[in-house]
């Protein structure tokens, strides 16, 4: 009976139609598309990245545990260990090291359609996922780079608000026992989903915030049901490693103290708040939605482009960032003055059904639509927001969630004052085709930018290669290359970080057991970035020094290598 009833359910929710065969090849498109980016070897890899794929090594290989990404204890592991497990079905590579994040952005591509369908229409899901599957540089890098937990975000931030829209406009409707055994399993889903993204990424949390506050007001009936200790349970078995971390950690080392030590360390560059909405409105937030990042970027004290083009990138930056707030205002307003038609034309009465679910669904996109405000303030007023412009928009990835709420004003209908109002129509459909035209220009960029990424791909496997052909397989050198080396080697060529005049730098060296590996060997070389202030100290170094080095120059480093 158990079993019939899932059948019959799943078969009265999942309705294949013209929309959602549209969706299906959207989505497959998409990863595709990316699946495409990755095997071309874009975009270029870095040791953060690289990171990841040595803690997925070390699980495959030599069974540890690490909770969070090495060094940094508030980020998780959750990506390492489903790269682990394709490591183990397809070998070691950069290529497997994404197809983890390739998995997650095609479940938030589900996610996301389920939701906007349900909040919206299928049509508008359907033209979300079209934007979706394009974007910009930075939008897509975000996207497939493996660091940071931004893929997962995007998955488990799309996922719990579709589990609490769902459950918000579901109560009620179904009195058998079976049934509500099955919404108990889709709490305690949502707690999970809740979990892994707390485990993975912070970043979640505005996001987690507003959708239990759609639970807790679109399901306070049930919250004297098994409801509450299934969702309960979920959230602590996804976010048992943060949890027990936290719990035992020593003082100083758990999650929210780092956090809290990030935070005030960028409090020392005394950014007026000015200084910080300006970034986060005219620099980040369009980097991150959309705009393809055309100029050098100003940041600090002083916001603002550079180059021959700067007061372009500003014009196009800014009427970008301005019409994607407008957008979202615009959205309010509407999910808000929807909600309050509906109470002052049944304000006395008994609502039906009918009315209940409509009330709760301009709510929920409400809700949805305040885990994007939300986002964007806590980013705006942090030092971050005008600090390195130009890579801390991923700070705002939660943003792509909401995509389909903030364009729903130019939706087909919206707006629309009187049935017929051509002008305005077209120019919702204008401004709609527009966005469409960035984020596929940006995305024709990218494969334009190919060649670099090949030739840096390349050449970072040739250094590889003529070490190894060297002999040298322990080396010092910059933060950036470290990890980088040490992973596309498959660890046959260990690195240790180390400063201009040759000092370890604890806090870069995450994975602690590689610099007593390289210092226990006496003809560690150290390979330095030709051309880097750091090549330059440290040449000046050794005429100082009693040590003899041979010195060898190829693929962009400036290599060094003891003498007994």
């Amino acid at each position: 009976m158990m079993i019939k009833f899932y059948r019959n359910n799943i078969q009265k929710y999942v309705k294949i139609g013209i929309y959602e065969i549209g969706a299906i090849a959207t989505v497959a498109i998409a990863a595709l598309l990316r699946l495409l980016l990755i095997s071309q070897g874009w975009p270029v890899t870095d040791s953060d990245e690289s990171t990841i794929g040595l803690m997925a090594l070390h699980i495959a290989n030599h069974g540890e545990h690490p909770v969070f990404f090495y060094g940094q204890n508030y980020m998780g592991s959750t990506a390492a260990y489903l790269v682990a497990g394709l490591f183990h079905l397809f070998g070691a590579s950069t290529f497997t090291l994404r197809l983890g994040s390739i998995i997650f952005f095609t479940l938030f591509m589900i996610s996301v359609y389920l939701l906007t369908s349900l909040l919206y229409s299928k049509p508008l899901a359907l033209a979300s996922l079209i934007l979706l599957s394009l974007g910009s540089d930075s939008m897509l890098t975000t996207e497939l780079h493996s660091i940071g937990g931004y893929p997962e975000t995007l998955f488990f931030g799309a996922l719990v608000l579709l589990l609490a829209s769902w459950l918000a406009l579901s109560p009620g409707r179904e009195t058998s026992r079976y049934p509500r055994q099955w919404r108990y399993l889709v709490y305690g889903c949502w707690g999970l989903a809740a979990g892994l993204g707390l485990w993975s990424n912070l970043l979640i949390i505005p996001i987690v915030l507003v959708a239990a506050l759609l639970l807790l007001v679109g399901c306070w009936r049930e919250w004297r049901t098994w409801a509450f200790p299934c969702l309960l349970l979920g959230l602590v078995i996804g976010a048992f490693p943060l949890i027990y971390y936290n719990l035992t950690a020593l003082p100083g080392q758990d999650s929210w103290s780092v956090l809290l030590y990030i935070h005030e360390v960028a409090k020392v560059y005394h950014l007026p708040v000015i200084n910080r909405f300006k970034g986060a409105f005219l620099v980040s937030l369009p980097i991150i939605t959309g705009v393809n990042p055309s100029c050098p970027v100003i940041s600090g004290q002083h916001i603002g482009f550079s180059g021959p083009d700067a007061s372009r990138c500003f014009v196009e930056y800014a009427a970008w960032g301005m019409g994607f707030t407008l957008l979202w205002l615009i959205a309010s307003v509407l999910a808000i003055a929807a909600l309050w038609k509906l109470r002052l034309r049944t304000e006395g009465q008994v609502w039906s059904d009918v009315e209940r679910q409509t009330s709760v669904r301009h709510f929920a996109r409400l809700v949805l639509l305040g885990s994007a405000g939300l986002t964007m303030f806590l980013y705006a007023i942090s030092p971050n927001a005008a600090l390195y412009l130009q890579s801390n928009d991923r700070y705002l990835i939660g943003l792509l969630i909401t995509v389909p709420a903030v364009i729903s004003p130019l939706w087909p209908g919206a707006l629309t004052a009187a049935r017929g109002a051509r002008i305005i129509v077209a120019a919702k459909a204008m401004v709609l085709l527009l966005i469409g035209l960035v984020f596929l220009s940006g995305t024709i960029g990218i494969f334009q930018a190919l060649p670099i990424a090949q030739n840096v791909d390349q050449q970072q496997e040739a250094l590889i290669h003529d070490l190894l052909h060297s002999h040298v397989t322990r080396i010092y050198s910059d933060y950036w290359t470290c990890d980088r080396v040490t992973f596309q080697s498959n660890e046959q060529i260990i690195c240790a970080v180390v400063d201009a005049q040759g000092h370890p730098i604890a806090i870069q060296n995450r994975y602690a057991a590689y610099m007593a590996i390289v210092q226990a060997d006496q003809h560690a070389a150290y390979v330095l970035p030709a051309g880097s202030s750091m090549a330059a100290a440290f040449a000046r170094k050794i005429t100082q020094q009693d040590v003899r080095y041979q010195h060898l120059t190829f693929d962009g480093y400036e290599i060094y290598v003891p003498v007994a």
